[in-house]
C-alpha cells in the first residue's frame, strides 16, 4: 500500500514518480530518435492506455520545463573562456550579451566571474547534458557522485564535409520537434524530401541534447564547478546518480560543470563538500566553485 501511495503522490511540479520515470525514458528515447512520434512512444513505452494521457503528460512536462529538448548540437567552432580578472563582471557580462557571436554567458560570484562561449577559435573539447540513470528519480541524498574509473571524454569534432546546405539545415532544425520537413523545406528553399535528406546527413554528426528536471528547471539554482581530473568518465558516471540533469563542458582539459542545486536544505553545502573531498583524495585538482547570478543563452 505504501509503495502504491508513493507512486500516486505528486511532486511540487505535479508529477508522480511513475510519470517522472516515463518522462525520463522519453528524454532517452528522443536522444535516439529526435523525431519519434508521440503515438509510437506511447505504443512502445507508455504505461497509459490512452494516447491522450501520454500526450498530456509530455505537454505538461514541457510547459513546466521538467523536460527540454531534443536539441541538435555540433561543435561549430565554439571558443570557451573562463575569465577571472574582470574589474566589473556585470558590465562585462552585458557586453557578452550584446555580442552577436555569444552563444552562452554566465556572470558569477566566486573564483570565475565570467564563463563565456562564443563563435570563434574552436576550443570547446566536449559538451553534453548528463541525464540521470533511469532508476534515479527520488531527491534523496546521493552518497556517490564519483566512480574511480580513469578515462578521457571523447573530443566533439568539428563536422566533416558539411556544405552550406548542411549548415542551413542544422540551424533551421536545431529543435527538430518544432519544425516539420515541409516547413523546413520552405525555409530552406528545397523540397521536403531534400530537407529530410539533409537533416539525416546532419544528424549523423550531431549530438542530441535533452534535459530532465523533476521539479522544473526554474526550481534549481546553478553552481559552477571547474576542475581537472584523469577520471573524466568516472565523474560522468557519478553525475548520473543525481536525479536531474547536469550541464558539462570541457575546454583546455578542464571540466566545467553547471550543477543544478535542488531546494533541498543544504544541498549546495553537501555537493561542495563532495567535490572538496575528491580534491583532498587527489582524484581531482584545481577545484574552483562559483555561484552564477545571471546568464544568457543566445542559441
Amino acid at each position: 500500500m505504501a509503495a502504491r501511495d508513493k507512486r500516486k503522490k505528486k511532486n511540487p511540479a505535479g508529477f508522480t514518480e511513475r510519470q517522472l520515470r516515463l518522462l525520463l525514458d522519453y528524454c532517452y528515447i528522443t536522444r535516439q530518435n529526435p523525431k519519434i512520434t508521440i503515438a509510437k512512444f506511447h505504443n512502445d513505452r507508455s504505461f497509459y492506455l490512452r494516447k491522450k494521457s501520454t500526450t498530456d503528460a509530455i505537454k505538461k512536462a514541457y510547459a513546466r520545463e521538467v523536460i527540454t529538448g531534443p536539441f541538435l548540437f555540433v561543435n561549430s567552432g565554439i571558443e570557451v573562456s573562463l575569465i577571472r580578472d574582470v574589474d566589473n563582471p556585470r558590465e562585462f557580462f552585458e557586453n557578452c550579451r550584446k555580442d552577436k557571436k555569444t552563444t552562452l554567458a554566465f556572470v558569477s560570484h566566486g573564483y570565475w566571474p565570467i564563463f563565456w562561449c562564443k563563435l570563434g577559435a574552436n576550443t570547446l573539447q566536449y559538451h553534453d547534458s548528463i541525464l540521470p540513470n533511469k532508476g534515479c528519480i527520488s531527491d534523496e541524498k546521493i552518497e556517490k557522485i564519483f566512480f574511480e574509473e580513469k578515462g578521457t571524454l571523447p573530443v566533439d569534432l568539428y563536422p566533416h564535409r558539411w556544405f552550406e546546405e548542411h549548415w542551413k539545415t542544422y540551424y533551421c532544425m536545431k529543435s527538430p520537434r518544432r519544425i516539420g520537413f515541409r516547413e523546413a523545406g520552405k525555409e530552406l528553399g528545397v523540397s521536403w524530401v531534400t530537407a529530410r535528406e539533409y537533416y539525416l546527413e546532419v544528424l549523423k554528426q550531431c549530438k542530441i541534447i535533452t534535459t530532465f528536471f523533476p521539479l522544473g528547471i526554474e526550481t534549481y539554482s546553478p553552481l559552477l564547478v571547474t576542475f581537472k581530473t584523469d577520471y573524466e568518465t568516472g565523474i560522468v558516471k557519478g553525475l548520473k546518480t543525481l536525479n536531474r540533469a547536469t550541464y558539462l563542458y570541457k575546454s583546455d582539459n578542464t571540466i566545467i560543470l553547471f550543477l543544478c542545486i535542488s531546494p533541498t536544505p543544504r544541498e549546495q553545502n553537501y555537493l561542495t563538500d563532495k567535490f572538496q573531498r575528491l580534491e583532498e583524495m587527489g582524484l581531482i585538482s584545481d577545484l574552483h566553485i562559483s555561484t552564477p547570478y545571471d546568464w544568457h543563452k543566445a542559441f
